[in-house]
């Protein structure tokens, strides 16, 4: 009996102990993941515009995109955050299909550096000793330092290498006591299949394969499990770690389900060689290179494992995405505008997605306002192949018509804009979506004050007398040229000097052409026709008209310099376009 309630509270005491250990581990887990949702969020903020430029700029070539990928998920220490944004700016259009693969496939191989920091340092030092002085002086300055401020998001960044830090030194502590009070050879000996499948699973549930390299890592530092049962877990993970990609495609346009579907392929097809081809050989091909250290050895292993599915992938990757997007087509019934397929998750993409549909509603107006003179641009073709990239809206209907377009276009921007507020936002981004909200009031002004005079125009038009048509003609003539001038700015890419030369020169050219018809109102006009109320009408007509056309010009200005000078003029003083 004695041995029975002995043998009893042992055991007890065991299930304790391993409860207790598996918690411990499940909560530096859980710091950890935390920790790298922390150092990603304060690179992203220091990054800014370096990283959206970094990302956009990705060269046409094979070797180009792919390197991007890797740098990117090195820096970012994510390949599942760089999956979302190379889907993010796809979807904007700002990155050719073939490129946003390169990146993605890039990715995989970037996620391996976190395994070699820590196989070097992370346990061969005491974490928590490290952890600690950096959580402490992250916490000082996120208090004292005003939020969203440089400091303060370089702050986030030593938050989260601390708590990656302090939260793998839980995990490596609590794996390292449980194998003097547990038998380990209970879940040793499986079969690699039951490893394989485990590390996907828990990559899908943590949605991070650094996560499970980590885990990994520190169970083969505890001898907890043997080298290739460790490697076809972290082969697992990154099978599991495609879910983030499929996850951010569901409900999608075409070019997120192209992309998904290349990543799920490409990590199927590598590491299923992997498993099978390179795992059984694993011993001998580390005894043949000599690393005896079980964790240099895993590393070493994902890293592999990696290099050879992109320099078998890399000199296809075009043939690759082609066969992608066969697969794969847009279709009727998928979004229309660009602002339906960009989410705002992505602040930088929707940043990018906004402005280029700003573009948009901007050239829909200056087509518009000559419409209402009955006028066509000589290039409309342009215009309408800029403008359906953005918007499922057509260019160069009448008027009315097109006026009602972009009032829609006016009210799914505001929508657009309110969506994006609900994000974290920099001061930059900010200042940004300020001006853009200003640029699309603006030229829904200059076609609003159009529309006031459209019937006063068609009026004049019509009038038996010889001076207001003439006075009508001399209108449609000078915004045949003025609006047209303002295409031409926009449809082509001109030196900042020019652009706004040509500005200064449009501005005061409005001005002369305002003066001269009063001029001519108030002598030929005045003599010639008996019907004062439409001299007064046509002075009025032409003070709106004058208003309008300042306001584009203000738009214009703001859309092709306003970002391209930052810092190196003051535009405002040079170009006095203000109503």
């Amino acid at each position: 009996m004695a041995v029975t309630i002995i043998a009893c509270s042992a055991f007890t005491r065991v299930n304790r102990f391993c409860l207790v250990t598996s918690v411990n581990f499940i909560f530096g887990l859980g710091l950890f993941l935390y920790g790298m949702s922390q150092l990603e969020q304060g690179i992203r903020k220091l990054s800014d515009v370096r990283l959206r430029g970094w990302l956009r700029a990705s060269t046409g070539t094979s070797i180009g995109s792919v390197g991007t990928g890797v740098l990117a998920t090195a820096l970012l220490q994510s390949s599942s955050m760089v999956s979302l944004l190379v889907l993010a700016f796809a979807s904007a259009g700002l990155l050719p299909f073939v490129n946003a693969v390169g990146i993605i496939l890039g990715a995989n191989l970037g996620t391996t550096v976190t395994g070699w920091l820590v196989a070097i340092f992370g346990f061969k030092l005491n974490l928590e000793s490290f952890a600690l002085p950096l959580l402490g002086l992250s916490a000082f300055g996120l208090v004292f330092f005003r939020r969203e401020s440089y400091p303060a998001n370089g702050m986030t960044v030593v938050l989260g290498i601390g708590l990656l830090l302090f939260g793998l030194g839980v995990m490596k502590t609590s794996m390292e006591a449980l194998p003097a009070r547990f038998d380990v050879s209970l879940l040793q000996g499986h079969s690699p299949v039951v490893y394989l499948g485990a590390g996907v699973v828990i990559a899908a549930l943590v949605q991070s394969s650094s996560a499970v390299m980590m885990m990994a890592l520190a169970a083969v530092n505890a001898e907890f499990v043997t080298l290739p049962e460790a490697a076809a877990l972290i082969v697992g993970a990154d099978m599991g770690t495609t879910s983030t990609t499929v996850l951010g495609s569901l409900g999608g346009i075409a070019i997120k389900r192209q992309l998904a579907l290349a990543h799920c392929v490409f990590n199927l097809i590598v590491d299923l060689s992997a498993f099978l081809f390179l795992l059984p050989v694993l011993p001998l091909v580390l005894s043949w290179l000599q690393v005896s250290d079980p964790l240099f050895g895993l590393v070493a292993f994902h890293s592999v494992m990696n290099v050879i599915g992109l320099a078998a992938f890399v000199p296809f990757l075009g043939i690759f995405a082609r066969w992608i997007e066969k697969l794969f087509q847009q279709h009727d019934g998928e979004p229309g505008s660009l602002l339906e397929k960009v989410t705002t998750d992505v602040v930088d993409a929707a940043l990018v997605a906004l402005e280029t549909t700003v573009r948009a509603v901007t050239l829909q107006a200056l087509v518009n306002a000559m419409r209402v003179f009955n006028l066509t641009p000589v290039n409309l073709a342009a215009v309408r192949e800029i403008v359906e990239k953005s918007a499922d809206v057509e260019v160069g209907l009448d008027f009315e018509r097109g006026y009602e377009h972009l009032k829609r276009q006016e009210g799914e921007i505001l929508r657009y804009v309110a969506r994006i507020e609900l994000q974290p936002l920099g001061e930059g981004d900010v200042s940004e979506l300020a001006r853009l909200q200003r640029l699309t009031r603006g030229v829904i002004y200059c076609n609003k004050s159009l529309k006031d005079i459209q019937h006063d125009l068609r009026e004049l038009r019509l009038n038996a007398a010889p001076v207001m048509n003439e006075l009508y003609e001399l209108q449609r003539e000078y915004h045949r040229n003025a609006y047209q001038n303002l295409l031409d700015l926009l449809l082509a890419d001109h030196a900042w000097e020019y652009v706004l030369e040509e500005l200064e020169q449009l501005d005061a050219g409005n001005d002369q052409h305002y003066d001269a018809v009063n001029r001519l109102v108030q002598t030929r006009a005045a003599l010639e026709s008996s019907d004062t109320a439409l001299i007064s009408l046509q002075l009025n007509v032409n003070r709106e008209i004058r208003l309008a056309y300042r306001q584009m010009l203000k738009s214009v200005k703001s859309l092709i310099l306003d970002k391209t000078v930052a810092g190196n003029i003051s535009l405002q003083s040079k170009l006095p376009v203000s109503s």
